[in-house]
């Protein structure tokens, strides 16, 4: 490593971790004074110290995924920028050195910054989801959000509800779907509230359902079974059901229940696919298309770079905010390009799923090697 290349390193991770810090800095600020009364009543459970870390240590790594790439495109701004400024470049570029050469430690820097957010999105992350799905609120298993339909992947029942009581595990105005394939005598079931049960020597885990108002007599139901194994189970074959309660064996995670969308972002690109393969599971486009997405991450922050260095390289004005206005432009269109291929694709407006992720690196990439060539004369 030369002289010039330690210097253009010190020079793009300085104006890196700036900026980095900066944003972190002021996320964190906002966000803790937001929720100063939520966050003041656990630190009465454990220190400030520990609750700081546990709460937003997560968010920090999540950020660094997420803006990461951006970032190491404005420090590149920035620093190529003060060199302009400086009259350094022509300097360099008078020893006989090309602009490429000159910019080889800051690409090297970026494509390192881009596997570091790879290998934060797919080890890291995934580990800190079920804290990064909740809130001061329901930190610590309280509060209530919003039910979300879910769907057994390996029996086809639908299940719905008003709300979902995070400690309690219950679910507000509950009403399960039956698949015909399983009953067609009692397509739905309703009631007040769904509770998740664990095992015990009487059942399996599950759901039981109190309050039943539909079917209206839950007496007069038979048991459902699948696979010859009890699946709904009523209080006309189960003494220890009452009257207006049944039983559907049925294993469902509290969490996926409350966080489930939530959560699904932070999974593995693994667990995506695993998904995907799930029998039963009818999914949209959009789940197709942000797997496509998230395997092709890693290319279009790279394109990101290599576009917008070498606009900025070749850009002769010296200052500093135009340099800056420039960069955003190009980071604004490749994600514009990138946001409407994929609610395309959703939508299937635009088929395969695949070319809604590809989309964006079939306009940038040409233009980026183009711009590449430019920087070897």
């Amino acid at each position: 490593m030369t002289i010039l290349d330690r210097y253009l390193l010190f020079l793009f991770l300085r104006t890196f971790l700036v900026c980095f810090l900066s944003f972190t800095g002021l996320y964190v600020v906002i966000h803790l004074f937001s929720n100063l009364d939520e966050l003041s009543a656990l630190s009465t459970e454990s220190s400030w110290g520990e609750l700081m870390l546990a709460f937003y240590g997560p968010r920090v790594a999540e950020m660094f995924g997420k803006t990461a790439p951006v970032l190491a495109l404005v420090a590149g701004i920035f620093s190529i920028s003060m060199l302009q400024r400086n009259r350094e470049l022509t300097a360099i570029e008078a020893g006989g050195i090309t602009k490429l050469r000159a910019l080889r430690s800051i690409i090297f820097a970026g494509l390192v910054i881009v596997a570091l957010t790879v290998a934060n999105r797919e080890l890291l992350i995934p580990n800190f989801k079920d804290k990064l799905v909740r809130t001061p609120q329901n930190w610590h298993d309280r509060g209530k959000v919003a039910m979300h339909p879910r769907e057994d992947l390996r029996t086809g029942l639908k299940f719905r509800g008003k709300e979902f009581l995070v400690g309690e595990k219950k679910i507000t105005e509950a009403n399960v779907q039956l698949p015909l394939a399983i009953s067609t005598a009692v397509p739905r079931i309703a009631a007040k509230t769904a509770t998740l049960v664990v095992a015990n020597d009487v059942h399996p885990a599950g759901v039981l359902f109190e309050g039943v108002t539909l079917p209206v007599v839950m007496t007069h139901v038979e048991t459902i079974s699948l696979d010859q194994r009890p699946l709904v189970y009523s209080p006309k074959n189960f003494q220890w059901l009452a009257a207006d309660a049944c039983f559907v064996a049925i294993k469902m995670d509290a969490d996926e229940i409350a966080f489930g969308k939530k959560m699904a972002q932070y999974r593995r690109t693994s667990e995506m696919i695993a998904a995907i393969q799930q029998p039963k599971r009818h999914f949209g486009k959009s789940e197709e298309v942000s797997l496509h997405a998230r395997l092709l991450r890693p290319m279009q922050d790279i394109t990101l770079l290599l576009l917008g260095l070498p606009v900025i390289v070749s850009n002769s004005e010296r200052n500093i905010f135009a340099s800056a206005g420039l960069g955003f432009l190009i980071v604004g269109s490749v994600f514009l390009v990138d946001a409407a291929s994929q609610g395309l694709g959703a939508y299937r407006l635009l088929e395969p799923a695949a070319l809604a992720a590809w989309l964006p690196l079939i306009v940038f990439t040409p233009l980026a090697v183009l711009s590449m060539r430019k920087l070897k004369a």
